[in-house]
């Protein structure tokens, strides 16, 4: 069962870490990446057998982040799909490090946010190849790809999580804020 967390929790910060490409590249993350990443939730929540109750917290998490993601997006601030991979996001990390990963979240995006300005710019300093590819980061009067601050706000609550692999708590101990 070791192996099968260890597998599942690189996949869940692989694609974490691609929605934050893909957002970053067409301000768009794909509804498969939320999916994947609920179903490897389920996996990885038997494969470190988390009890009942604890479970019924990590999917309260990701419910009670779901409704105030899809809020945001209601009102325009936030995008859909990153409503739903912080919804996903909050069902790995649960429920007792959910205030850290939101507030992780928001430091990371503020300062995202005025990256994006200062990058928009300067619009003509930028290799076009850099431009073309990063268009969310780039073009002009566009939303700010918050997948990348979602994936920073993940990567910085990851050495709290309950899901983290015994063999992996050695190597990031180090870096628990």
């Amino acid at each position: 069962m070791a192996i099968m967390n260890f597998l599942l929790m690189s996949v869940y910060i692989a694609l974490v870490l691609y929605s934050a490409w893909s957002d970053a590249r067409k301000l768009r993350i794909p509804n498969w990446i939320s999916l994947a990443l609920m179903a490897g939730f389920v996996g990885s929540a038997f494969s470190v057998g988390l009890s009942f109750d604890v479970l019924l917290w990590h999917l309260a998490a990701g419910a009670t982040t779901l409704v105030f993601g899809f809020g945001l997006f209601a009102f325009g601030y936030f995008g859909g799909g990153d409503a739903k991979l912080m919804a996903v996001s909050a069902l790995w990390i649960g429920w007792d490090h959910l205030v850290f990963f939101v507030f992780a979240v928001l430091l990371v995006g503020g300062v995202l946010s005025l990256l994006v300005v200062v990058l928009r710019k300067g619009l003509g300093l930028w290799p076009d190849w850099l431009v073309k590819n990063a268009e969310g980061l780039f073009t002009p009067n566009k939303a700010v790809p918050y997948g990348i601050a979602i994936a920073a706000g993940v990567l910085l609550t990851l050495p709290r999580m309950d899901m983290l692999p015994p063999a992996w708590q050695v190597h990031v101990n180090w870096f628990v804020l």
